[in-house]
């Protein structure tokens, strides 16, 4: 039985750490499955425990020189515990940096020298400000560096001690050899000041790399703060408070008016409004009474409710949004993948070339001036980190995932937002997707008697009955207004109609074989009978004459014909459903569908599912996630319609929590512009490498202009992506908006 266990990973700098960590514990024997989040910073491992325990992977990843342990903090905690580290080493390398940056100024040439004391020249300042520098706040790169070359490999670690460390022992030999020469240190060119910009740079880069990154899972931990921690509950005949860990199904919550619902549940008494935007993506207010659901997380604006506990909290709707979200940053796209495989492999081929134009330099372009050559060999090392390549694709499906989560659409894993885009062939089941999934009467025909009559002694024979039909029936009477009278000495045929005695009339409703069967005198019904429009009719008779006919019908929904419409933007809309020709006909004339398959079985929808994957179409289904579960699993993507089962949560790749079917195109709308976001980012990553590396082997980046330039590609790439938050999360209506 396989286990999947999440880790809190500390010490990964770029994408080649993540990378490393993957590859190292997938060789682990009983671990089938393992992705690493650097947003996150959290690793998600599916394992035998049988075989291999966590204690094991936990060890393998420390050995590695990576900390690790099996209870994840908080995404956004973790972030801000992060970001303080970052940045008080940051102000301490800057403040170490300061005597040599001043040294610095002096030499700027025609004239922009700044003034300073003698004793800012000293060398022995300098090497001293350069020593704590290099082994006091440089430490951590050393370390870094140290356990990624012991495994093998190599990161933005091994870059930065190599380059600061060739700047420090080279300035250190030229200072000492200065000394020999002449009896006390004489004036030679130093880089020290290159170490200071160096680690200053980096640290300052990566302290706002993380500010940026927490913007991000702002977003997500929104949704975590929607869990509250403690819980009113009625204990023992009053009201207690209970950690959340300690409530059980069965419990009594008690929630007051401008509180959050503290739990899953049916209210017990009281009546309210509650806003359940977290769930649907709508600022409607939705009713709330005795036997109505009612979700933890959901904002009580009306009044004080008892809901009965339904599901522990790990159970919960939000929990399972929560889960999803967190999941969706694990499992990585392909193109995140690939991208991971390359930032593993530059950083051993960017030390060849820095090593190639030491090389060079020192021997062919400038023939002894080994100083020249190991600044562009630092420029070469430094400008060449893999940071931004590596945080291309994370945050985008980072901020995606959770601004999707807000607006009712979850994507399962970030594969899912790579895989819509090129869907060109859209199926929809039609109950429950295209209509309501349940009938509702539509017409009432009499024979010149008051159509509420009619209703009233037909909701009366129903009143009793869980038909959907009969449901359906009572709810018209009750959205008029009308006083059901009872009924008596009914008698339910299955399949056919129900009989009865109402307000001293026998009265009879069924279909129409049956009432003839029954010796009802014909009427206009009989012709009516056999027309087949996928409606349902039902015939209304009182003492053996007929009087009336009933229609019922699953209507479609109201946004149905506008999603379909944002469908076909994107590729082929075709309905499947198991219904019959009529209905389905009438249903996908109306919703605007061209291409119908009716009378199909689940077996047959899979079988069509896998016949256009065969002809090269990118698949696409659509459906509630109870009878459509083969031909979702078959998609190349399945969207679920969720109706608040554990069924529809399980079975489909992205889950619209609102039921609508304007979030699929939304979905794809979404997905359309993250992937555009991230080839953006690809791009500008791929560019900036392409175009510095030349420069910094060519000698026309310093070494402190490599290192800013390096700093600066991470922050624009984490900025683009904090675009994408302003350009999705903006939205009133995204399924409206142009976001493909």
């Amino acid at each position: 039985m396989m286990e999947t266990v999440r880790l809190q990973i500390t010490g990964m700098t770029c994408a080649a750490c993540s990378a490393r960590i993957e590859r190292t514990v997938a060789k682990l024997p009983g671990v089938a499955r393992v992705t690493v989040s650097l947003p996150y910073a959290q690793a998600q491992v599916e394992l035998d425990p049988r075989i291999v325990q966590t204690r094991q992977v936990i060890g393998r990843i420390r050995d590695i020189g990576y900390g690790a342990k099996d209870e994840p903090e908080d995404a956004a905690s973790f972030n801000r515990r992060e970001s303080r580290g970052y940045f008080s080493r940051f102000v301490l390398s800057a403040l170490l940096s300061l005597p040599l940056f001043w040294a610095m100024l002096t030499h700027l040439p025609y004239g922009w020298g700044v003034p300073a004391p003698d004793w800012i020249h000293s060398p022995w300042l300098q090497l001293a400000a350069a020593t704590v520098l290099q082994f006091y706040v440089g430490y951590p790169f050393y370390r870094g560096a140290y356990h990624a070359v012991k495994s093998g490999a190599a990161n933005m670690d091994v870059l930065v001690a190599l380059s600061t460390s060739l700047a420090y022992f080279y300035s250190h030999h030229l200072l000492f050899a200065s000394l020999g020469h002449s009896g006390h240190e004489s004036h030679v060119h130093l880089y020290f000041d290159t170490i200071g910009m160096i680690l200053t740079a980096v640290l300052l880069g990566k302290w706002l790399e993380t500010m940026a990154k927490g913007r991000a899972l702002a977003a997500m931990s929104g949704l975590q703060r929607l869990q509250p921690r403690m819980i009113r509950v009625w204990r023992g005949g009053e009201e207690t408070w209970i950690p959340l860990e300690e409530l059980r199904v069965g419990d009594t919550a008690v929630v007051l008016p401008k509180e959050r619902v503290s739990a899953d549940g049916v209210v017990l008494d009281g009546r309210t409004e509650v806003d359940e935007s977290f769930l649907t993506g709508e600022g409607r207010l939705a009713a709330r009474a005795k036997g109505d659901r009612v979700y933890g997380g959901s904002y009580n604006l009306g009044g004080s409710i008892r809901v009965r506990v339904t599901a522990k909290a790990a159970d919960s709707r939000l929990a399972g949004m929560i889960r999803l979200v967190e999941q969706a940053q694990h499992a990585k796209p392909a193109i995140q993948r690939r991208v991971d495989r390359i930032s593993a492999l530059l950083v051993p081929l960017m030390i060849g070339c820095a090593a190639a134009t030491y090389a060079l330099w020192a021997w062919r372009f400038a023939p002894g001036d080994y100083g020249q050559a190991t600044r562009y060999a630092m420029a070469v090392l430094l400008v060449s980190c893999p940071c931004a390549l590596g945080l291309a694709a994370p945050i985008s499906i980072l901020i995606a995932s959770a601004v999707s989560a807000r607006r009712g659409i979850l994507f399962k894993e970030g594969r899912f937002i790579e895989g819509l885009p090129r869907i060109d062939r859209f199926l929809l089941d039609k109950t429950g997707t295209l209509t309501e999934g349940k009938p509702s009467l539509q017409a009432i025909e009499t024979a010149g008697l008051p159509e509420n009559y009619a209703l009233r002694w037909a909701a009366a024979l129903e009143k009793k009955s869980e038909h959907p039909l009969a449901k359906a029936i009572v709810a018209a009477a009750g959205k008029r207004g009308l006083i059901v009278p009872e009924a008596a000495d009914t008698v339910e045929r299955i399949g056919q109609g129900v009989a009865g005695t109402v307000e001293g009339r026998r009265i009879a409703l069924g279909s129409a074989a049956w009432l003839r069967s029954a010796g009802v005198r014909p009427g206009p019904w009989e012709r009516r009978a056999e027309t087949a429009d996928g409606r349902t009719r039902l015939q209304l008779a009182r003492d053996g004459f007929w009087i009336g006919e009933l229609v019922l019908e699953d209507r479609l929904k109201p946004e149905s014909a506008r999603a379909v419409g944002r469908l076909r933007t994107y590729g082929d809309v075709m309905m499947v459903t198991g219904d019959e020709g009529g209905a389905a006909a009438r249903t996908a004339a109306a919703a605007g569908i061209g291409i119908v398959r009716a009378n199909l079985m689940p077996e047959q929808k899979l079988e069509l599912v896998r016949s256009l994957q065969a002809e090269g179409r990118k698949v696409a289904m659509i459906g509630d996630g109870v009878n459509d579960a083969a031909a979702l699993a078959a998609a190349d993507v399945g969207l679920v319609m969720d109706s608040g089962t554990d069924a529809a949560m399980q079975a489909g790749d992205v889950i619209l929590t609102d039921g609508r079917l304007t979030r699929a195109a939304e979905a794809v709308a979404l997905s359309r512009a993250t992937m555009r976001n991230i080839r953006q980012n690809l791009g500008f990553s791929f560019l900036y490498n392409a175009v510095s590396i030349p420069l910094a082997a060519a000698g026309l980046l310093d070494p402190k202009a490599a290192c800013l330039l390096m700093a600066l590609s991470s922050l624009l790439v984490v900025g683009n992506s904090l675009r994408l938050m302003g350009q999705l999360g903006g939205r009133k209506e995204p399924s409206d908006d142009a976001v493909s």
